[in-house]
């Protein structure tokens, strides 16, 4: 039995360890990344505010995977054809190859859409990728004072056809996860006052929505309050169409003045899920599932973390919790007696303010 892996982030790595841990030697996992590094994602901030360097929240999978005996192959992702069982990819040279599999575990995560924000190659900055974070922690030693933006895109989310869960576990939301945003806000507090520029920069956060929509409303006045003591100005249902040198411009043709601009990115479905076979996909090309993370049209394809329609908003808790479901009810399959986790939308955001 041949299990196939595409990505390695939480979701990937997470069903990939746990179903060679539940499974022995019953089947062969391998993982297709487009990387040979994967990065723990939460530490990105740390890193773009200089208190954690690359090395620090790297992770080598050409040694890692092979550790557990899962084998790793680096490539990127084009299609899936989910009728004949096959993964299409490149590999890094250029070559391009494809990959069958008897059972299929998704965990692509979604698409950064930051080609649909205009500006975005000249002005914009992010931490949601180490490359982003990197290039902001050299723009953020330069940065002298002025008005800094954070806020979040529009989460471009499918709606059709539906995943085959409570409807209440999935709600519609404006964007995808905020968490980073928060943080970002008292981070930044923090690195310009340890600067002594605390009264030469001015934050202004920005939500296309209501900011921290999925957290309560108490917490929420709580925040607000906070802000307010700080001197941070809040900004709700922006949203960034474009970035420019001192503003960014919202749909709607309102603007927030802004010399530095750190964005989340829009989040929509992503771009190999985009090009695979049609029925796996929903609207916004995130895949529909069951409570046990199988995919409602195919069977033998489980989806994981962002990719999976369900997982709103997108955070790592949810990626880890419906890996662990998969990789479980995968095991259960393959004749391993254990029991199968339940899916209930618990949200575990960590903001950490180091």
């Amino acid at each position: 039995t041949k299990i196939l892996v595409l990505g390695a982030r939480f979701g990937g790595l997470t069903s990939s360890y746990t179903l060679r841990r539940l499974i022995g030697s019953k089947a062969e996992i391998k993982v297709i990344n487009n990387s040979r590094f994967t990065y723990f994602r939460p530490a990105l901030p740390h890193v773009a505010v200089g208190v954690m360097d690359e090395e620090d929240v790297r992770i080598d999978l050409t040694k890692a995977l092979p550790e557990k005996g899962i084998r790793f192959q680096q490539g990127t992702v084009e299609k899936i054809d989910a009728d004949s069982g096959l993964v299409y990819y490149t590999k890094p040279d250029g070559n391009k190859a494809e990959e069958d599999y008897d059972y299929l575990i998704i965990g692509l995560g979604a698409h950064l859409s930051t080609e649909i924000v205009k500006g975005w190659d000249t002005y914009g900055y992010s931490v949601c990728e180490i490359d982003y974070a990197l290039k902001l922690r050299e723009r953020l030693k330069d940065f002298k004072g002025g008005t800094i933006a954070i806020g979040s895109g529009y989460f471009y989310q499918g709606k059709n056809p539906k995943p085959k869960v409570p409807e209440n576990y999935v709600p519609l939301a404006d964007a995808a996860c905020e968490g980073p945003v928060f943080e970002m806000s008292l981070m930044l507090s923090g690195y310009f006052k340890k600067r002594g520029l605390a009264n030469k920069v001015k934050f202004v956060i920005f939500s296309p929505g209501e900011y921290l929509s999925d957290l309560s409303t108490t917490s929420r006045k709580i925040v607000r309050e906070m802000y307010k003591q700080m001197g941070i100005e809040l900004v709700d249902n922006f949203k960034i169409k474009e970035i420019r040198e001192n503003e960014i411009l919202d749909e709607s043709g309102k603007t927030i003045k802004a010399d530095l601009t750190i964005l989340i990115p829009p989040y929509t479905g992503n771009m190999a899920l985009k090009n695979s076979t049609k029925d796996l996909i929903d609207d916004g090309g995130f895949v529909p599932t069951d409570m046990n993370m199988v995919s409602i049209k195919y069977d033998n394809i489980y989806a994981v973390g962002d990719s999976n329609s369900i997982t709103v908003p997108k955070l790592g808790y949810l990626a880890v919790k419906t890996a662990n479901i998969a990789a479980q009810h995968l095991a259960r399959r393959l004749g391993v007696d254990i029991k199968v986790d339940s899916y209930y939308p618990t949200i575990v955001c960590v903001a950490d303010n180091p």
